[in-house]
């Protein structure tokens, strides 16, 4: 009886401690730290500006009390702007451990990213460095310098009224102001409105910014501004002339800031963009040609048949089973990415992914992208080409059409993580049974330089 007491009594002992042990106001909820030290944070990977990024950074800390955490509100970067950070949830450790922010975003410029975090009742700054962009070309050349010479003839030519007109702000809405229509008002200064001394400067600046190869670059240019005024001869009028054409400059040229030469009319669209003395943009590039080619006295006319021909060579090179997978199930009137269309890239992508292709085929994939590179200046086109080759496995070529390239309706595109060029025929204006060529070039990452 005495025994059966005693564990009675044991019993109901156990239950008060356990009772006790439970009550609401005993129950550790809150994590607590003793200390955070930031200054030994790590980061996955370092960030860089002006490029999308997803990455942690975990955090040593010392004291804690093995309670559950969970994720706070969203932290905006100091100093650098673009990224946030946000606490990964979960449980701290007895003692010391270590805790995890995600940091997302784009950096708007190379520097230190702070976070003033607070975990546990204690607070540190985390930093985080913010790398240039090693990604965009910044070609050491010397164009830049040869295109503010001539920038500086070009402007001590003009008027105070003409200046004033020729050189805008660098923004978004003026770099997008582009247009092939006939009659569009366009930024700059227009052609017909200088002086032959004044228009021989004006393109001595296009000459400076643009390539040297035959039929490209600058020679290409004039090459097309002529065919306006083949037009004009062939019944056009007034609408066509190449003097119809304009130059423009957007933001203040010089070797540290950011600035954007623009050039283009009717059939050909040029932006050129300089941040610190460098190349950091060519696109969007637009360049079409009515008619197609012509003569001149004994000369022999064709702009744009080196684009045609080197992206005949390359669907020529396929086998026709992989022709069959290039091609496309819908017919093309125009190109996608013309005019007025920025930033509508497909977000999925069509056609024959070159990683597929002999290291003879994707050779003649980068010969198809050249004419359109060599439009820039000789050093920013092998820049680009280098990029691009590096890209050439997530790369696609896409065609409709026939592959002759020969009449309406025929389309070509090649569609890379960076590179975007498009090709296509279509009726002539003047004479439709005839065929005219129009294309564009932009690039994904890099249209008008990215700027902000």
């Amino acid at each position: 009886m005495k025994r059966n007491s005693l564990l009675l009594a044991a019993i109901t002992l156990f239950t008060l401690l356990v009772f006790q042990a439970c009550e609401p106001d005993e129950i550790v909820t809150i994590p607590t730290i003793s200390a955070l030290n930031c200054s030994t944070a790590t980061i996955s990977a370092m960030p860089m500006s002006g490029k999308a990024f997803n990455g942690r950074a975990t955090i040593a800390y010392a004291g804690g009390n093995g309670v559950a955490y969970v994720s706070d509100d969203t932290i905006a970067s100091n100093g650098v702007l673009g990224l946030k950070a946000n606490l990964v949830a979960g449980f701290l450790s007895h003692g010391n451990g270590t805790i995890a922010y995600s940091i997302s975003g784009t950096p708007t410029s190379a520097g230190t990213a702070t976070f003033p975090i607070s975990v546990g009742g204690q607070s540190c700054v985390l930093e985080v460095t913010v790398m240039a962009d090693t990604t965009t070309p910044r070609p050491a050349t010397g164009s830049v310098g040869m295109v503010l010479a001539a920038l500086d003839t070009f402007k001590r030519s003009l008027s105070a009224t003409q200046l004033a007109a020729l050189q805008l702000p660098l923004s978004q809405a003026n770099a997008t102001n582009w247009s092939v229509l006939t009659g569009a008002t366009r930024n700059g200064l227009e052609f017909n409105a200088l002086t032959e001394a004044q228009l021989i400067a004006a393109k001595a600046v296009i000459a400076a910014a643009t390539g040297t190869t035959p039929d490209e670059g600058y020679s290409e240019f004039i090459q097309i501004t002529l065919a306006d005024d083949v037009l004009a001869g062939n019944g056009g009028g007034t609408a066509y002339s190449s003097k119809k054409y304009s130059i423009a400059i957007l933001g203040t040229p010089s070797q540290t800031g950011t600035w954007m030469l623009q050039f283009g009319g009717h059939n050909y669209v040029q932006h050129i963009t300089y941040s610190n003395g460098a190349v950091v943009g060519t696109t969007p590039s637009f360049q079409a040609v009515e008619p197609k080619s012509w003569l001149s006295g004994t000369i022999s006319y064709a702009p744009l048949d080196g684009e045609r021909d080197a992206l005949k060579a390359m669907l020529a090179g396929l086998t026709p089973a992989q022709l069959a997978l290039a091609h496309a199930t819908s017919t093309m009137s125009d190109l996608l990415l013309g005019p007025k269309k920025d930033g509508a890239f497909p977000t999925t992508k069509a056609g024959l992914p070159v990683s597929s292709l002999n290291a003879v085929q994707k050779e003649l994939v980068l010969v198809a992208m050249k004419p359109w590179l060599l439009d820039a200046d000789d050093v920013t086109s092998k820049t680009m080409l280098s990029l691009y080759e590096t890209e050439l496995d997530q790369t696609y070529i896409y065609y409709a059409g026939d592959a002759a390239l020969s009449k309406a309706g025929d389309y070509v595109r090649i569609d890379g993580p960076s590179v975007w060029i498009e090709f296509i025929c279509t009726p002539a204006t003047l004479t439709p049974a005839d065929i005219q060529y129009r294309s564009v070039y932009r690039d994904r990452k890099r249209d008008y330089g990215n700027i902000q």
